[in-house]
C-alpha cells in the first residue's frame, strides 16, 4: 500500500510540473504531501525493519551495518544527481521515472521478499540458505540442531535453591 500510494503522488507531482497554470502549485504540494505520507507508513521504516527480521542472530549485525551503509550510499547518490537528473529530463520527467523505480521496487519485493510472519529466526536463516545456495549454514544448523538434541536426551533436572540465589 506504501509503493502504491508513493507511485500515485509522485504522478501527481510529475503531472503538476507538466501544468504551467497556477492551480498547479496547490496540487504539486498535495503531491509531495501524499509522497511524504506513504513514505512514512511503509517504505522509511521499511528499510530498517525489514533487515532486522530477515537476518539471522549471527549475522546480524554486520548485514544491518551493510544494509544502513547501502542505504546512505544511495541517499547520497540521489541527493547528489537529483537537480542534474531533473534539468535534463526536466521535472516532470524525473518524478514519472521515479514513479517508475517505484512500481519496479514494488514488483520486486512482491516477488522477493518473504513473509515472515510466524516464522522464526533460524526459519529465515535456513529460507534464505537454501535460496541462495549456501550449505555452510545449512550445515552450521544441522550441527546445532544434532548438539542440541544430544544433549537434551541424556539430562536430569537440576533443583535450585532460589534463596541461595538472591
Amino acid at each position: 500500500a506504501s509503493l502504491g500510494g508513493m507511485i500515485v503522488a509522485l504522478i501527481i507531482l510529475a503531472f503538476s510540473f507538466l501544468n504551467e497554470d497556477g492551480g498547479s502549485a496547490t496540487v504539486g504540494v498535495i503531491g509531495l504531501a501524499s509522497y511524504l505520507c506513504f513514505f512514512s507508513l511503509g517504505m522509511g521504516p521499511g528499510a530498517w525493519l525489514i533487515p532486522a527480521e530477515v537476518f539471522s542472530t549471527t549475522i546480524r549485525t554486520k548485514a544491518m551495518s551493510m544494509a544502513a551503509f547501502l542505504n546512505r550510499i544511495v541517499a547520497t547518490i540521489m541527493t547528489m544527481s537529483f537537480l542534474t537528473v531533473a534539468d535534463v529530463i526536466g521535472w516532470s520527467g524525473f518524478f514519472f521515472v521515479l514513479a517508475l523505480i517505484c512500481a519496479l521496487v514494488m514488483l520486486f519485493l512482491y516477488w522477493y521478499l518473504p513473509e515472515t510472519k510466524g516464522l522464526s529466526l533460524e526459519d529465515m536463516s535456513s529460507y534464505f540458505a537454501k535460496i541462495t545456495w549456501d550449505r555452510s549454514i545449512l550445515e552450521a544448523e544441522e550441527r546445532l540442531h544434532g548438539q542440541k538434541a544430544q544433549s537434551c536426551s541424556g539430562t536430569t533436572e537440576v533443583p535450585v535453591n532460589f534463596a541461595a540465589v538472591a
